[in-house]
């Protein structure tokens, strides 16, 4: 019986190599177009077989957005390896653990870019062959580019990503290709009609998300333009260009670009999609967005665990859907669970548990972390969040995250959306402090606008008049920025370490 993903490949390829001439991969001064991409994705799938890889052996791509993140991991593909992509840069965390976790067969890294914890080859160590990116290419460009056939198969690994790990050493998350191939279709890329000329800005780590949002729009014969480090000015600049422009950015880069002085005048009218997820957004800023940016932010909703869970549309930005992530993608079923596992109704607060054929199978060799979140088919996700009449999914936190005042639930993004709806306030994140008199009280980190005076008790009755007394933050720290994870979300365990002794 054919598998599907090889039919799925193989037509990728064929689709990509029909738009011959058009440029496909932008980075810098170098323009990779479709021909040659399929071209180099076909030599470097030999270079590696010369290397001794074969069918379910792992590679490892350490580097940030150049275009072998993308020819590297179609190559991997074709041969039906197991692909591990890390952004490499001087923040990234567990490098050597990744390396000796993933067991791959070969790695292949960026010489040009730092790497925390010491050179690649030292990090590597035991590992063999461990290339330099220029050195895979010269090898490669001697192969022959003649057409192969898909050898990965449905029920094989495709993907082992690496969770943050800011609770710990980071995770494996295996997905197969049965699974890439079940998110791909959720998404839509298969039937999205996108505008002529759209080009997609690639300006968060191909390692992660935007990785297989910049696959698909290639398969779809859209220009990518890669960089490796997200700044306003970079959107900006590619906004000024010919055609129309898709990006996806974390909350804390698009309130960077609102933020910026330039964007206030620039002409953003080529901008066609602005995706954004891996984070909270607060309402207010998203409303600001839709002010500055128009109808064209989409939210995403999905982990490392669950590649695709919900998304709100562009259409479906109204304030009243600014707290939601959407309704759940097709294919994908998503419960709201008690604590003992109940299914719980409409408007109940829960924990998000979600069902989909690109779920992961389990964490990578850790069977008893696996146990406690994979149950009878079902990820429990760790967010917390309701279901409303209407199917859409609201999310209220992080049941880790969570606050009990005097017995009461206090939930970490009501007050966070709470906060940021003030007018001096920019950013901000909760986290719970212990007190002797209620057991946990709400701490408050803040980001004040510039300018502005946002003084603690104005901040606890901004929250009053949306939740409750219990909800108000019982303490308050001011800061000039919030410390982000990797995947710019607020660090909440860098924020427990702020929080003032007394």
């Amino acid at each position: 019986m054919a598998e599907a993903i090889q039919g799925f490949l193989d037509g990728a390829m064929a689709e990509m190599r029909s738009h011959g001439d058009r440029p496909a991969l932008v980075h810098g001064d170098r323009t990779v177009r479709f021909g040659d991409l399929v071209a180099e994705i076909l030599q470097r799938a030999r270079a590696l077989e010369a290397l001794g890889l074969r069918r379910g052996d792992g590679l490892a791509l350490l580097a940030a957005n150049p275009p072998e993140a993308l020819t590297l991991r179609f190559a991997a593909f074709l041969l039906g390896l197991r692909f591990t992509a890390v952004h490499l840069g001087p923040a990234t965390q567990g490098l050597a653990h990744i390396l000796r976790d993933a067991e791959p067969a070969a790695v292949v890294f960026d010489p040009a870019r730092p790497a925390a914890g010491g050179p690649v080859p030292e990090l590597a160590a035991g590992i063999r062959p461990v290339l330099p990116l220029d050195e895979l290419a010269a090898s490669a460009a001697g192969q022959p580019a003649d057409p192969m056939p898909a050898r990965a198969r449905d029920g094989d690994i495709a993907k082992l990503t690496y969770t943050g790990g800011t609770t710990g050493l980071p995770k494996g998350v295996p997905t197969t290709y049965g699974g890439l191939l079940a998110s791909y279709r959720s998404w839509g890329f298969e039937d999205r009609q996108l505008p002529e000329g759209l080009r997609l800005l690639a300006v968060t780590p191909t390692a992660h998300a935007t990785g297989d949002m910049a696959a698909g729009m290639l398969m779809a014969g859209v220009t990518v333009e890669l960089h490796d480090e997200f700044h306003p000015d970079t959107v900006l600049a590619s906004l000024a260009k010919p055609g129309r422009v898709a990006t996806y950015l974390y909350p804390s880069l698009l309130y960077r670009l609102l933020d910026h002085p330039a964007t206030a005048t620039a002409d953003l009218s080529r901008l066609a999609l602005l995706s954004y997820g891996s984070a909270p957004a607060a309402p207010a800023r998203l409303r600001q967005a839709l002010d500055r940016l128009g109808p064209v932010l989409q939210q995403t909703y999905a982990s490392t665990e669950a590649p695709g869970i919900a998304l709100l549309h562009p259409h479906e930005h109204r304030d009243e859907l600014l707290t939601s992530v959407g309704r759940p993608l097709p294919g994908v079923r998503v419960d709201i669970r008690s604590a003992d596992g109940r299914p719980l109704p409409a408007g109940r607060i829960g924990e998000v548990c979600v069902r989909s054929p690109s779920v992961m199978t389990g964490y990578w060799r850790r069977p008893e972390e696996t146990a406690e979140v994979l149950r009878n088919g079902w990820l429990r996700t760790g967010d917390l969040g309701r279901l409303d009449e209407d199917g859409y999914l609201h999310l209220v936190g992080r049941a880790k995250d969570m606050i009990i005042v005097d017995g009461h639930n206090c939930y970490a993004a009501p007050i966070e959306h709470a906060l940021t709806g003030h007018p001096g306030v920019r950013q901000a994140a909760v986290v719970g402090a212990p007190s002797e008199r209620t057991g946990e009280a709400v701490h408050a980190f803040v980001v004040r606008e510039p300018g502005t005076e946002a003084d603690p008790e104005a901040l606890r009755d901004a929250v009053r008049a949306q939740l409750t007394a219990l909800d108000a933050p019982q303490s308050v720290s001011f800061l000039d920025a919030l410390p982000l994870t990797a995947f710019g979300k607020p660090d909440k365990s860098a924020l427990r370490a702020l929080i003032p002794s007394s």
